[in-house]
């Protein structure tokens, strides 16, 4: 085996070497992408789970206030002359 030989050998096993690490910092870049969008998931269903809880909370007083109402009305016509 000649020098330049040698050296073109050692060149491919560094660009082998070299693909093989720039593949894995490939997989690492995709895999935290990955975990933030399954944060970015998980903190938006949360947001969507407080808001039926809010929505429902807003409801019952309009129910609350809606019942009241109806009393009043009928407290009112019932100490009419």
């Amino acid at each position: 085996m000649t020098n330049s030989e040698s050296i073109e050998q050692n060149n491919q096993v560094s660009n082998a070497v070299l693909a093989a690490e720039l593949a894995v910092l490939g997989e690492v870049v995709s895999t935290v992408g990955d975990v933030i969008s399954t944060i970015s998931t998980v903190l938006a269903l949360e947001g969507v789970r407080q808001s039926e809880i809010d929505n429902k909370n807003t409801q019952k007083q309009i129910d609350d206030l809606i019942n009241e109402v109806k009393k009043l009305k009928k407290q009112i016509n019932n100490e009419k002359p």
